[in-house]
């Protein structure tokens, strides 16, 4: 995380937190001092009260918490992470005060009025704190002060999209492609006649770039540098300044500047790349390009993994009865092994047994291949209607998706996850194709976005994919819980299950 998300990341959270220290204060006073409607309570449960208070709003934040530039965030989608973090927290204070049998839960006026007022504080507390991020802090003392070593042509487009960076304060440009003469700046461009090279002046004045004054050139750049106040250089050039880059870095490095440069071979793999996240590092003494499809939060990855063991641990615990009493009349019917193992590919290609109750009977494997034609599914993927291999108790165990349960074993064991992608047969995934083995990018999970998307209606596995990657590429915690909740909703209306 960079300094603007991490200045941004404590702004925010001391809105959401000093909007819900304000608003639970205010209701306190109004409904102890002007309309009398709180109970007086103990000195131990107010104490508790803050510290569930303070620990929710941690909690929440720190899972929910949105990275993106606030230039690039809309009013609907600032209003839309407002009130769903309000939710949220609000959901997990009421959730605390009954674990913990705290008495101020009886206190609706306090619980209901300081949800309100948080709400409202909130919003308000963080559109000033966009405006005044904006509008304000490019401009004061708390701003990185910039400079940019570039070319015109790549400076008109450079420019305008660093400035978006609220954090920074572009002070001033040197255009390598020009030329002063008479006080001014003009642009020039280089001809051949023969085996030489000419430097043309054209009559194209340059003094500014998107309000950004241009200062130096080739001539005057270490002048500038050495008297300007800067904190860290931009340099922005195309292929053909190598060595002229590498006396750069050198200069700016002996001022003590931080010098940011672009690596003009990977432009253009950057821009033919589907995606933009990358990352340069040093390994093993040689600098790297990382390319990564979806860069993930660790910490947010580290909180799903410990949702995955409390919601794994739960759930094995709760279905342990379910399955003893659903094994009765599937052994009954099907004579064979209760639990069926399978080997199936798992997060980037590592191989996991998955457990099902068995839903067909025992020879099923063996039986698939003289069923193949009869699959309705367009790709990689084996569906078909009214299957004999399926046992009577099976499709009811498919239906209600009691045949489920036992991946919550697998959860504990950490080769899924509670929401994630379908993980597939070995066999399924020997025939993928490259762009298939991204669905692959993250754990498998017991029910994902395909799952709650109506999944007997899909049957075109590229759809899947499709589904699959968008889960990926969006991934977060509020997603997860959305997906949670619908897979809830689908389980009860056995919409979508075969």
């Amino acid at each position: 995380m960079d300094n603007r998300n991490k200045l941004q990341k404590r702004l925010e959270f001391l809105v959401e937190f000093f909007a819900l220290i304000l608003s639970n204060v205010f209701s306190y006073i109004f409904f102890t001092c002007v309309i009398k409607r709180i109970e007086s309570y103990s000195i131990n449960s107010w104490t508790v009260y803050s510290i569930i208070v303070t620990l929710s709003c941690i909690v929440i934040f720190s899972c929910f918490f949105s990275p993106i530039n606030l230039f690039k965030r809309s009013k609907p989608r600032e209003i839309a992470s407002a009130l769903r973090n309000c939710v949220l927290t609000y959901s997990l204070i009421a959730v605390l005060l009954l674990i913990t049998k705290n008495e101020i839960i009886n206190s609706r006026y306090l619980f209901i009025s300081s949800f309100a007022g948080y709400c409202i504080l909130t919003l308000s507390g963080r559109f000033v704190l966009k405006r005044t991020l904006i509008k304000k802090i490019p401009n004061s003392k708390m701003a990185s002060m910039v400079g940019v070593i570039t070319t015109i042509e790549r400076a008109r487009e450079f420019v305008p999209l660093l400035k978006t960076d609220w954090s920074k304060n572009v002070k001033a440009i040197a255009l390598v492609d020009t030329k002063f003469e008479n006080g001014v700046y003009k642009k020039h461009i280089s001809k051949s006649i023969g085996s030489k090279s000419i430097l043309v002046d054209t009559e194209e004045i340059v003094s500014e770039i998107d309000g950004v004054p241009v200062v130096a050139n080739l001539d005057n750049l270490f002048g500038w540098i050495r008297t300007a106040s800067l904190d860290e250089v931009y340099i922005n050039l195309p292929h053909g300044h190598e060595s002229e880059v590498a006396a750069y870095i050198e200069e700016l490095e002996d001022m003590g500047i931080i010098v940011n440069i672009n690596v003009p071979s990977l432009e253009k793999i950057l821009k033919e790349s589907k995606f933009d996240n990358l990352n340069c590092e040093v390994k093993a003494n040689v600098p790297m390009a990382v390319f990564s499809p979806v860069n993930h939060n660790k910490t947010k990855l580290t909180i799903k993994r410990f949702i995955d063991i409390i919601g794994g641990l739960a759930g094995t615990i709760i279905s342990l009865p379910v399955i003893l009493i659903t094994a009765v009349p599937l052994l009954i019917e099907s004579p064979g092994p209760l639990i069926f193992k399978q080997q199936r590919v798992g997060k980037n290609g590592r191989l996991f047994n998955i457990y099902k109750l068995r839903s067909m009977y025992s020879d099923a494997e063996e039986r698939k291949k003289a069923l193949m034609q009869q699959n309705k599914m367009d790709g990689f993927m084996f569906k078909m209607d009214n299957d004999p291999r399926i046992t009577k108790v099976g499709k009811f165990i498919r239906k209600t998706s009691i045949d489920e349960l036992p991946q919550f074993w697998n959860v504990l064991k950490g080769d899924m996850s509670l929401v994630g992608t379908r993980p597939p047969t070995i066999d399924e995934f020997e025939q993928y194709e490259s762009h298939h083995k991204r669905r692959l990018s993250l754990n498998p999970g017991i029910t994902g976005l395909w799952q709650v998307s109506g999944r007997s209606d899909i049957q075109d596995f590229e759809e899947v994919v499709k589904l699959d990657c968008e889960y990926i590429d969006n991934w977060s915690l509020w997603l997860d819980i959305k997906i949670l909740f619908k897979t809830i909703g689908v389980v009860l209306t056995h919409k979508g299950a075969e």
